[in-house]
Protein backbone atom coordinates (compact mmCIF):
# COMPACT_ATOMS: atom_id res chain seq x y z
CA UNK A 1 0.00 0.00 0.00
CA UNK A 2 1.74 3.64 -0.92
CA UNK A 3 1.18 7.02 1.18
CA UNK A 4 1.86 10.53 0.05
CA UNK A 5 4.34 12.23 0.31
CA UNK A 6 3.56 15.54 3.27
CA UNK A 7 5.24 18.64 1.92
CA UNK A 8 6.30 21.73 5.00
CA UNK A 9 4.61 24.82 4.81
CA UNK A 10 5.79 26.99 7.51
CA UNK A 11 8.89 26.71 9.78
CA UNK A 12 9.98 29.01 12.23
CA UNK A 13 13.05 28.99 14.81
CA UNK A 14 16.32 29.91 15.63
CA UNK A 15 19.91 28.87 15.03
CA UNK A 16 22.99 30.05 16.76
CA UNK A 17 26.92 29.86 16.19
CA UNK A 18 29.33 30.56 18.69
CA UNK A 19 31.87 28.80 15.79
CA UNK A 20 33.45 31.98 14.58
CA UNK A 21 32.47 34.76 16.87
CA UNK A 22 30.89 37.45 15.60
CA UNK A 23 32.70 37.23 12.48
CA UNK A 24 29.77 36.34 9.99
CA UNK A 25 28.07 39.66 11.56
CA UNK A 26 30.80 41.68 11.43
CA UNK A 27 31.55 40.72 7.53
CA UNK A 28 28.07 41.49 6.65
CA UNK A 29 28.11 44.96 8.37
CA UNK A 30 31.40 46.00 6.66
CA UNK A 31 30.62 45.00 3.10
CA UNK A 32 26.23 46.19 3.83
CA UNK A 33 27.15 49.88 5.18
CA UNK A 34 28.38 52.55 3.54
CA UNK A 35 28.58 53.12 -0.36
CA UNK A 36 28.19 51.51 -2.66
CA UNK A 37 25.19 49.47 -0.89
CA UNK A 38 24.18 52.17 2.33
CA UNK A 39 22.51 49.20 3.92
CA UNK A 40 20.20 47.48 0.80
CA UNK A 41 21.08 45.40 -1.73
CA UNK A 42 18.95 43.45 -4.09
CA UNK A 43 20.45 41.01 -6.43
CA UNK A 44 19.25 37.76 -8.05
CA UNK A 45 21.34 34.55 -7.87
CA UNK A 46 20.88 30.76 -8.88
CA UNK A 47 21.50 27.53 -6.38
CA UNK A 48 21.62 23.96 -7.38
CA UNK A 49 19.54 25.56 -10.87
CA UNK A 50 16.66 27.55 -8.91
CA UNK A 51 16.76 31.44 -9.37
CA UNK A 52 16.05 33.15 -6.37
CA UNK A 53 15.66 37.02 -5.44
CA UNK A 54 17.79 38.20 -2.93
CA UNK A 55 17.03 41.32 -0.67
CA UNK A 56 19.07 42.64 2.21
CA UNK A 57 18.60 45.06 4.77
CA UNK A 58 19.03 46.29 8.32
CA UNK A 59 17.09 47.08 11.41
CA UNK A 60 18.05 48.62 14.75
CA UNK A 61 18.43 46.25 17.94
CA UNK A 62 17.83 47.06 21.22
CA UNK A 63 21.35 46.21 21.36
CA UNK A 64 23.94 49.04 22.54
CA UNK A 65 27.36 48.39 20.87
CA UNK A 66 30.70 47.65 22.94
CA UNK A 67 33.20 50.38 23.34
CA UNK A 68 35.33 47.94 21.50
CA UNK A 69 32.97 47.86 18.08
CA UNK A 70 34.44 51.54 17.33
CA UNK A 71 30.92 52.77 15.82
CA UNK A 72 29.12 56.00 16.39
CA UNK A 73 25.65 54.89 17.13
CA UNK A 74 23.59 54.30 19.64
CA UNK A 75 22.33 50.54 18.62
CA UNK A 76 23.43 47.94 16.99
CA UNK A 77 21.73 47.39 13.51
CA UNK A 78 20.87 43.80 12.35
CA UNK A 79 20.40 42.21 9.11
CA UNK A 80 17.78 40.44 7.61
CA UNK A 81 18.02 38.54 4.21
CA UNK A 82 15.05 37.71 2.57
CA UNK A 83 15.21 35.33 -0.48
CA UNK A 84 11.90 34.14 -2.72
CA UNK A 85 12.13 31.24 -4.90
CA UNK A 86 10.06 29.34 -7.32
CA UNK A 87 6.10 29.67 -6.49
CA UNK A 88 6.12 30.30 -2.90
CA UNK A 89 9.25 29.41 -1.65
CA UNK A 90 10.67 31.57 0.78
CA UNK A 91 13.04 31.51 2.95
CA UNK A 92 14.18 34.36 6.20
CA UNK A 93 17.23 35.31 8.38
CA UNK A 94 17.63 37.48 10.84
CA UNK A 95 21.26 37.41 11.90
CA UNK A 96 22.51 39.24 15.02
CA UNK A 97 24.92 40.09 17.02
CA UNK A 98 26.07 38.12 20.40
CA UNK A 99 28.38 38.09 23.17
CA UNK A 100 28.66 38.56 26.51
CA UNK A 101 27.09 41.42 28.86
CA UNK A 102 25.00 42.76 26.44
CA UNK A 103 23.33 45.85 27.33
CA UNK A 104 20.09 47.86 26.16
CA UNK A 105 20.43 50.58 24.09
CA UNK A 106 18.46 53.39 25.80
CA UNK A 107 18.70 52.23 29.39
CA UNK A 108 22.05 50.31 29.78
CA UNK A 109 20.71 47.68 31.96
CA UNK A 110 22.02 44.29 31.05
CA UNK A 111 20.15 42.49 29.18
CA UNK A 112 18.75 38.70 30.16
CA UNK A 113 19.41 36.78 26.95
CA UNK A 114 19.40 33.07 26.88
CA UNK A 115 22.87 33.16 24.95
CA UNK A 116 24.79 33.15 28.12
CA UNK A 117 23.42 30.43 29.73
CA UNK A 118 22.82 28.21 26.49
CA UNK A 119 26.13 28.58 24.99
CA UNK A 120 28.12 30.48 27.18
CA UNK A 121 29.74 33.92 27.72
CA UNK A 122 31.57 33.68 24.20
CA UNK A 123 30.75 35.90 20.91
CA UNK A 124 28.49 34.31 18.56
CA UNK A 125 26.00 35.10 15.89
CA UNK A 126 22.15 34.43 16.42
CA UNK A 127 20.03 33.62 13.42
CA UNK A 128 16.14 34.06 13.86
CA UNK A 129 14.65 31.73 10.42
CA UNK A 130 11.41 31.79 8.58
CA UNK A 131 10.95 29.38 6.04
CA UNK A 132 8.05 28.79 3.70
CA UNK A 133 7.33 25.10 1.28
CA UNK A 134 10.93 24.26 2.05
CA UNK A 135 12.05 21.30 4.18
CA UNK A 136 13.85 22.51 7.54
CA UNK A 137 17.31 21.02 6.37
CA UNK A 138 17.04 22.68 2.81
CA UNK A 139 16.22 26.14 4.93
CA UNK A 140 19.41 25.39 6.95
CA UNK A 141 21.64 25.22 3.71
CA UNK A 142 20.52 28.04 1.99
CA UNK A 143 21.44 30.48 4.59
CA UNK A 144 25.41 30.00 3.56
CA UNK A 145 24.50 29.82 -0.21
CA UNK A 146 22.83 33.51 0.07
CA UNK A 147 25.54 34.70 2.16
CA UNK A 148 28.08 33.77 -0.88
CA UNK A 149 25.96 35.07 -3.40
CA UNK A 150 26.07 38.25 -1.10
CA UNK A 151 30.05 38.59 -0.93
CA UNK A 152 30.14 37.44 -4.31
CA UNK A 153 27.95 40.10 -5.92
CA UNK A 154 30.63 42.52 -3.58
CA UNK A 155 33.66 41.03 -5.18
CA UNK A 156 34.90 40.37 -1.45
CA UNK A 157 36.27 36.86 -0.05
CA UNK A 158 34.34 35.42 3.20
CA UNK A 159 35.31 32.56 5.32
CA UNK A 160 33.97 29.31 3.45
CA UNK A 161 32.86 27.62 6.35
CA UNK A 162 30.77 30.32 7.96
CA UNK A 163 27.04 28.82 8.52
CA UNK A 164 27.89 25.50 7.22
CA UNK A 165 28.61 23.46 10.53
CA UNK A 166 25.78 22.48 12.50
CA UNK A 167 23.95 24.66 14.52
CA UNK A 168 24.56 24.61 18.39
CA UNK A 169 22.74 22.34 20.76
CA UNK A 170 20.66 25.45 21.95
CA UNK A 171 19.01 26.38 18.50
CA UNK A 172 15.33 25.55 18.83
CA UNK A 173 11.97 25.43 16.82
CA UNK A 174 8.66 26.93 17.76
CA UNK A 175 6.90 26.76 14.43
CA UNK A 176 6.44 23.58 11.98
CA UNK A 177 3.59 22.69 9.45
CA UNK A 178 3.26 20.04 6.56
CA UNK A 179 0.54 19.58 4.67
CA UNK A 180 -1.44 17.62 1.77
CA UNK A 181 -3.95 19.17 -0.92
CA UNK A 182 -7.05 16.75 -1.23
CA UNK A 183 -9.88 17.26 -3.67
CA UNK A 184 -12.91 19.32 -2.66
CA UNK A 185 -15.33 16.40 -2.71
CA UNK A 186 -12.92 14.50 -0.56
CA UNK A 187 -12.64 17.19 1.95
CA UNK A 188 -16.32 17.13 2.34
CA UNK A 189 -16.64 13.77 2.75
CA UNK A 190 -13.61 14.09 5.96
CA UNK A 191 -15.98 16.86 7.39
CA UNK A 192 -18.91 15.08 7.23
CA UNK A 193 -17.56 12.33 8.53
CA UNK A 194 -16.46 14.57 11.34
CA UNK A 195 -12.88 13.24 12.01
CA UNK A 196 -12.32 16.07 14.12
CA UNK A 197 -15.72 16.50 16.01
CA UNK A 198 -15.34 12.51 16.62
CA UNK A 199 -12.06 13.60 18.39
CA UNK A 200 -13.12 16.05 20.13
CA UNK A 201 -15.88 14.36 21.33
CA UNK A 202 -14.55 11.44 22.83
CA UNK A 203 -11.84 13.71 24.71
CA UNK A 204 -14.09 15.70 26.32
CA UNK A 205 -14.38 12.90 29.50
CA UNK A 206 -10.61 12.45 29.63
CA UNK A 207 -8.63 14.10 32.64
CA UNK A 208 -5.67 15.87 31.88
CA UNK A 209 -6.37 16.80 28.44
CA UNK A 210 -7.05 20.32 26.99
CA UNK A 211 -8.23 20.01 22.99
CA UNK A 212 -10.24 23.74 21.26
CA UNK A 213 -12.68 22.46 18.16
CA UNK A 214 -13.54 25.50 15.99
CA UNK A 215 -15.26 25.38 13.00
CA UNK A 216 -15.39 27.90 10.62
CA UNK A 217 -17.77 27.04 7.63
CA UNK A 218 -19.27 30.65 7.11
CA UNK A 219 -18.35 31.85 3.57
CA UNK A 220 -17.60 27.72 2.67
CA UNK A 221 -17.68 24.12 4.31
CA UNK A 222 -14.07 23.83 5.21
CA UNK A 223 -12.99 27.40 4.92
CA UNK A 224 -11.19 26.92 8.37
CA UNK A 225 -11.93 23.62 10.41
CA UNK A 226 -9.23 23.33 13.18
CA UNK A 227 -8.63 20.86 15.83
CA UNK A 228 -6.18 21.79 18.57
CA UNK A 229 -4.71 19.09 20.92
CA UNK A 230 -1.98 19.57 23.72
CA UNK A 231 0.80 16.71 24.54
CA UNK A 232 -1.33 14.67 26.47
CA UNK A 233 -4.21 14.83 24.36
CA UNK A 234 -2.02 13.99 20.89
CA UNK A 235 -1.05 11.15 23.58
CA UNK A 236 -4.04 9.86 23.51
CA UNK A 237 -4.91 9.34 19.84
CA UNK A 238 -1.41 8.13 18.66
CA UNK A 239 1.30 6.06 20.34
CA UNK A 240 4.36 8.00 21.79
CA UNK A 241 2.96 11.48 20.69
CA UNK A 242 4.28 14.26 22.68
CA UNK A 243 4.16 17.38 21.14
CA UNK A 244 0.89 19.45 21.03
CA UNK A 245 -0.31 20.10 17.24
CA UNK A 246 -3.04 21.80 15.45
CA UNK A 247 -4.67 19.99 12.34
CA UNK A 248 -6.69 21.24 10.48
CA UNK A 249 -8.59 21.48 7.14
CA UNK A 250 -8.64 24.88 5.08
CA UNK A 251 -9.79 26.34 2.16
CA UNK A 252 -10.32 29.75 0.18
CA UNK A 253 -13.36 31.91 1.45
CA UNK A 254 -13.99 31.91 -2.23
CA UNK A 255 -12.99 28.92 -4.36
CA UNK A 256 -15.30 29.13 -7.31
CA UNK A 257 -13.41 32.58 -8.10
CA UNK A 258 -10.65 30.08 -9.27
CA UNK A 259 -10.61 27.71 -11.85
CA UNK A 260 -11.47 24.43 -11.12
CA UNK A 261 -8.56 23.34 -12.50
CA UNK A 262 -6.23 25.51 -10.01
CA UNK A 263 -4.91 23.82 -7.02
CA UNK A 264 -6.29 26.02 -4.79
CA UNK A 265 -9.76 25.10 -6.09
CA UNK A 266 -9.06 22.27 -3.03
CA UNK A 267 -8.61 22.44 -0.05
CA UNK A 268 -5.46 22.08 2.27
CA UNK A 269 -5.37 18.97 4.58
CA UNK A 270 -2.51 21.05 7.78
CA UNK A 271 -1.02 19.54 10.58
CA UNK A 272 0.83 22.09 12.64
CA UNK A 273 3.13 21.83 15.89
CA UNK A 274 4.00 25.09 17.41
CA UNK A 275 5.06 26.62 20.86
CA UNK A 276 1.54 28.15 22.13
CA UNK A 277 0.14 24.03 21.76
CA UNK A 278 3.33 22.51 23.48
CA UNK A 279 3.16 23.95 26.55
CA UNK A 280 4.63 27.26 25.92
CA UNK A 281 8.03 25.18 25.31
CA UNK A 282 10.07 25.22 21.91
CA UNK A 283 11.88 22.09 20.78
CA UNK A 284 15.49 21.37 20.05
CA UNK A 285 16.47 21.90 16.40
CA UNK A 286 18.01 18.64 16.61
CA UNK A 287 14.64 17.09 16.93
CA UNK A 288 13.15 17.88 14.00
CA UNK A 289 12.97 14.58 12.50
CA UNK A 290 11.07 13.46 15.49
CA UNK A 291 8.71 16.36 15.15
CA UNK A 292 8.35 15.79 11.39
CA UNK A 293 7.10 12.06 11.90
CA UNK A 294 4.84 12.69 14.17
CA UNK A 295 3.04 15.46 12.47
CA UNK A 296 2.94 12.74 8.98
CA UNK A 297 2.01 10.34 11.27
CA UNK A 298 -0.96 12.59 12.53
CA UNK A 299 -1.85 14.03 9.33
CA UNK A 300 -1.87 10.44 7.43
CA UNK A 301 -3.79 8.53 10.28
CA UNK A 302 -6.51 11.02 10.38
CA UNK A 303 -7.05 10.51 6.59
CA UNK A 304 -6.65 6.77 7.24
CA UNK A 305 -9.41 6.55 9.99
CA UNK A 306 -12.31 8.50 7.66
CA UNK A 307 -10.98 5.40 5.02
CA UNK A 308 -9.59 8.35 2.83
CA UNK A 309 -6.83 6.33 0.21
CA UNK A 310 -3.29 7.61 1.02
CA UNK A 311 -2.19 6.85 -1.98
CA UNK A 312 -1.65 9.13 -4.63
CA UNK A 313 -1.31 6.56 -7.53
CA UNK A 314 -4.85 6.89 -9.31
CA UNK A 315 -6.72 7.17 -5.92
CA UNK A 316 -8.11 10.72 -7.32
CA UNK A 317 -7.44 12.13 -4.16
CA UNK A 318 -4.83 14.23 -4.09
CA UNK A 319 -4.15 17.38 -6.03
CA UNK A 320 -0.74 18.34 -6.98
CA UNK A 321 0.29 22.46 -6.44
CA UNK A 322 3.56 24.63 -6.68
CA UNK A 323 5.13 23.04 -4.09
CA UNK A 324 3.31 19.61 -2.89
CA UNK A 325 3.62 16.96 -5.64
CA UNK A 326 1.35 14.21 -4.79
CA UNK A 327 3.57 11.52 -5.06
CA UNK A 328 4.09 8.33 -2.76
CA UNK A 329 6.93 8.19 -0.25
CA UNK A 330 9.77 6.21 -0.34
CA UNK A 331 9.59 5.76 3.32
CA UNK A 332 5.89 4.29 4.87
CA UNK A 333 4.45 5.99 8.03
CA UNK A 334 2.97 4.18 10.96
CA UNK A 335 -0.49 3.44 10.69
CA UNK A 336 -2.59 3.14 13.89
CA UNK A 337 -6.22 1.74 14.43
CA UNK A 338 -8.57 4.63 15.11
CA UNK A 339 -8.37 5.37 18.90
CA UNK A 340 -12.02 6.67 19.00
CA UNK A 341 -13.73 3.20 19.45
CA UNK A 342 -10.74 2.80 22.90
CA UNK A 343 -11.35 6.61 23.61
CA UNK A 344 -15.23 5.77 23.67
CA UNK A 345 -14.77 2.85 25.18
CA UNK A 346 -12.78 5.11 28.21
CA UNK A 347 -15.41 7.74 28.40
CA UNK A 348 -18.33 5.76 28.14
CA UNK A 349 -17.61 3.03 30.98
CA UNK A 350 -20.17 4.85 33.23
CA UNK A 351 -22.87 4.50 30.99
CA UNK A 352 -21.85 0.34 30.01
CA UNK A 353 -21.70 -0.35 33.93
CA UNK A 354 -25.26 1.14 34.63
CA UNK A 355 -26.09 -0.45 31.61
CA UNK A 356 -25.33 -3.71 32.52
CA UNK A 357 -26.82 -3.59 36.19
CA UNK A 358 -29.85 -1.85 35.71
CA UNK A 359 -33.15 -3.55 36.60
CA UNK A 360 -35.70 -4.29 34.04
CA UNK A 361 -38.19 -1.02 34.90
CA UNK A 362 -34.75 0.77 34.86
CA UNK A 363 -33.92 -0.52 31.60
CA UNK A 364 -37.81 0.00 30.04
CA UNK A 365 -37.40 3.65 31.21
CA UNK A 366 -33.61 3.87 29.91
CA UNK A 367 -35.08 2.50 26.48
CA UNK A 368 -37.93 4.97 26.47
CA UNK A 369 -36.13 8.18 27.18
CA UNK A 370 -33.36 7.28 24.28
CA UNK A 371 -35.74 6.88 21.77
CA UNK A 372 -38.60 9.72 22.54
CA UNK A 373 -35.40 12.16 24.03
CA UNK A 374 -37.43 13.01 27.26
CA UNK A 375 -40.58 11.81 29.24
CA UNK A 376 -42.28 12.88 32.69
CA UNK A 377 -42.64 10.77 35.21
CA UNK A 378 -46.36 10.40 34.50
CA UNK A 379 -46.07 9.45 30.68
CA UNK A 380 -43.28 6.89 31.85
CA UNK A 381 -45.83 5.50 34.64
CA UNK A 382 -48.88 5.36 32.02
CA UNK A 383 -46.76 4.04 29.13
CA UNK A 384 -44.87 1.47 31.11
CA UNK A 385 -47.70 0.40 33.06
CA UNK A 386 -45.87 0.88 36.35
CA UNK A 387 -46.62 3.17 39.60
CA UNK A 388 -45.07 6.93 39.32
CA UNK A 389 -43.30 4.95 43.10
CA UNK A 390 -41.14 2.28 40.64
CA UNK A 391 -40.39 4.78 38.08
CA UNK A 392 -38.81 6.95 40.72
CA UNK A 393 -37.07 4.29 42.21
CA UNK A 394 -35.78 3.44 38.84
CA UNK A 395 -34.67 7.41 37.62
CA UNK A 396 -32.87 7.07 41.67
CA UNK A 397 -30.88 3.91 40.27
CA UNK A 398 -30.04 5.71 37.26
CA UNK A 399 -29.13 8.92 38.82
CA UNK A 400 -25.70 8.96 36.67
CA UNK A 401 -26.54 8.89 33.68
CA UNK A 402 -30.63 10.01 34.16
CA UNK A 403 -31.54 13.59 35.76
CA UNK A 404 -34.90 14.66 36.99
CA UNK A 405 -36.14 18.41 37.29
CA UNK A 406 -39.50 19.38 37.86
CA UNK A 407 -40.67 16.08 36.77
CA UNK A 408 -39.11 15.92 33.60
CA UNK A 409 -36.39 12.93 32.85
CA UNK A 410 -33.36 13.25 30.34
CA UNK A 411 -29.91 12.36 29.70
CA UNK A 412 -27.37 14.04 31.85
CA UNK A 413 -25.48 13.74 28.69
CA UNK A 414 -26.32 14.26 24.84
CA UNK A 415 -23.92 11.56 23.78
CA UNK A 416 -25.70 8.65 26.22
CA UNK A 417 -29.02 9.79 24.51
CA UNK A 418 -27.38 9.24 20.83
CA UNK A 419 -25.48 5.80 21.66
CA UNK A 420 -28.32 4.59 23.77
CA UNK A 421 -31.32 5.15 21.04
CA UNK A 422 -28.81 3.36 18.17
CA UNK A 423 -28.65 0.20 20.24
CA UNK A 424 -32.33 0.22 20.76
CA UNK A 425 -33.41 0.60 17.60
CA UNK A 426 -31.28 -2.28 16.85
CA UNK A 427 -31.94 -5.53 18.50
CA UNK A 428 -32.89 -6.04 22.29
CA UNK A 429 -29.40 -8.28 22.99
CA UNK A 430 -27.45 -5.64 21.63
CA UNK A 431 -27.04 -3.92 24.71
CA UNK A 432 -25.31 -6.78 26.95
CA UNK A 433 -23.29 -7.12 23.20
CA UNK A 434 -21.95 -3.51 23.41
CA UNK A 435 -21.34 -3.66 27.36
CA UNK A 436 -19.58 -6.95 26.64
CA UNK A 437 -17.31 -5.23 23.98
CA UNK A 438 -16.59 -1.66 25.80
CA UNK A 439 -15.42 -4.14 28.94
CA UNK A 440 -13.39 -6.42 26.44
CA UNK A 441 -11.42 -3.44 25.86
CA UNK A 442 -11.02 -1.02 28.96
CA UNK A 443 -9.65 -4.55 30.40
CA UNK A 444 -6.97 -5.53 27.46
CA UNK A 445 -4.37 -6.70 29.44
CA UNK A 446 -1.01 -4.93 30.02
CA UNK A 447 0.95 -7.63 27.90
CA UNK A 448 -0.77 -7.14 24.90
CA UNK A 449 0.95 -3.68 24.68
CA UNK A 450 4.12 -6.01 24.28
CA UNK A 451 2.38 -8.35 21.35
CA UNK A 452 2.62 -8.19 17.80
CA UNK A 453 -0.26 -5.43 15.59
CA UNK A 454 -2.43 -8.44 15.16
CA UNK A 455 -2.50 -9.69 18.53
CA UNK A 456 -3.32 -6.20 19.41
CA UNK A 457 -6.23 -6.35 16.95
CA UNK A 458 -7.51 -9.45 17.84
CA UNK A 459 -7.17 -8.32 21.52
CA UNK A 460 -9.24 -5.03 21.03
CA UNK A 461 -11.62 -6.32 18.66
CA UNK A 462 -12.55 -9.53 20.79
CA UNK A 463 -11.82 -11.79 17.63
CA UNK A 464 -10.54 -15.16 17.44
CA UNK A 465 -8.15 -16.96 14.64
CA UNK A 466 -8.87 -20.72 13.84
CA UNK A 467 -5.83 -22.30 11.95
CA UNK A 468 -6.09 -25.46 9.98
CA UNK A 469 -4.35 -28.64 10.59
CA UNK A 470 -1.34 -27.34 8.33
CA UNK A 471 -1.31 -23.45 10.33
CA UNK A 472 -2.55 -21.94 8.05
CA UNK A 473 -5.76 -18.95 8.97
CA UNK A 474 -8.96 -20.62 8.41
CA UNK A 475 -11.17 -18.21 10.02
CA UNK A 476 -11.88 -15.08 11.83
CA UNK A 477 -14.57 -14.05 14.08
CA UNK A 478 -15.22 -10.96 15.59
CA UNK A 479 -17.77 -11.17 18.64
CA UNK A 480 -18.83 -7.94 17.51
CA UNK A 481 -22.13 -6.36 16.08
CA UNK A 482 -20.71 -5.12 12.52
CA UNK A 483 -22.96 -3.18 9.39
CA UNK A 484 -22.37 -3.42 6.05
CA UNK A 485 -23.96 0.35 5.66
CA UNK A 486 -21.46 3.05 6.62
CA UNK A 487 -24.41 4.89 7.42
CA UNK A 488 -25.20 2.23 10.43
CA UNK A 489 -24.18 3.35 14.17
CA UNK A 490 -22.56 0.16 14.53
CA UNK A 491 -19.28 -0.28 13.35
CA UNK A 492 -18.20 -1.04 9.79
CA UNK A 493 -17.28 -4.51 8.56
CA UNK A 494 -15.23 -3.01 5.43
CA UNK A 495 -13.51 -0.67 7.65
CA UNK A 496 -12.66 -3.86 10.37
CA UNK A 497 -11.72 -5.70 7.64
CA UNK A 498 -9.16 -3.30 6.49
CA UNK A 499 -7.32 -3.38 9.86
CA UNK A 500 -7.26 -6.78 10.06
CA UNK A 501 -4.89 -6.92 6.88
CA UNK A 502 -2.86 -4.34 8.09
CA UNK A 503 -2.28 -5.23 11.44
CA UNK A 504 -1.71 -9.10 9.94
CA UNK A 505 0.85 -7.26 7.34
CA UNK A 506 2.49 -5.25 10.02
CA UNK A 507 2.85 -8.25 11.87
CA UNK A 508 5.38 -9.84 9.16
CA UNK A 509 2.38 -12.05 7.29
CA UNK A 510 1.92 -12.87 4.29
CA UNK A 511 -1.46 -10.55 3.29
CA UNK A 512 -2.30 -13.34 0.37
CA UNK A 513 -3.64 -16.09 2.52
CA UNK A 514 -4.88 -14.11 5.06
CA UNK A 515 -6.92 -12.21 2.66
CA UNK A 516 -9.13 -15.62 1.57
CA UNK A 517 -9.96 -15.98 5.35
CA UNK A 518 -13.80 -16.20 6.22
CA UNK A 519 -14.33 -13.14 8.57
CA UNK A 520 -17.84 -14.02 10.55
CA UNK A 521 -19.42 -11.26 12.46
CA UNK A 522 -23.20 -10.45 13.79
CA UNK A 523 -25.48 -8.38 11.74
CA UNK A 524 -27.50 -5.69 13.70
CA UNK A 525 -30.46 -7.60 12.13
CA UNK A 526 -29.34 -10.77 15.61
CA UNK A 527 -28.13 -12.75 12.67
CA UNK A 528 -24.81 -13.46 11.93
CA UNK A 529 -22.84 -13.10 8.00
CA UNK A 530 -19.54 -14.59 6.88
CA UNK A 531 -17.19 -13.45 4.02
CA UNK A 532 -13.68 -13.32 2.39
CA UNK A 533 -11.68 -10.80 4.47
CA UNK A 534 -10.09 -9.49 0.85
CA UNK A 535 -13.24 -8.96 -0.33
CA UNK A 536 -15.41 -7.08 2.75
CA UNK A 537 -11.92 -5.02 2.54
CA UNK A 538 -12.68 -4.04 -0.96
CA UNK A 539 -16.32 -4.10 -0.91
Amino acid sequence: MSQVETTPHEIEGRWKWPDWGRGPYDALSSVMLGPPFEGYLEIDTEIDGEPWHLEVSYSKSGFAPRLSDGINAERLYEWDIVGRGRGERKASYNIGPRFPNMRHWESGEKLQLPWENQVGEVDGVDVEFHTSNLEPDRGLELLPEFFQAIFDHAGERIHSEYFRTEPHPASRMWAYERYVRIRREWAEKLSSAGVLQKVAHYLSDLEGVKAELHINNKEIVNHQNRLFLNPTSASELLPGHTYGRKFEIYQLKDPDAVSKDHPSYHPKVEVLVNKSMNDGEAWAWADRHEVTEQIEETLLNALHWEDIPLGPDASGVYVADDHFDAVARDDLVELYEDPTPRLEAKSDHLLMTTLRDMGETARDVTETVATDGGATVDDLADQLGKHPATIYRAINDLGDILELEQGDVSFRARKYREQLRALVESAEYAIESFADRIQHVMGLADHVAESSPFQKWLAENGAEIEFDEAGNPKRLRIDAILSMKKADSFENARRVAQEAIDAWRHSGNDVVPFSKVSMVWRTPGGGKDSHRVGSIATW
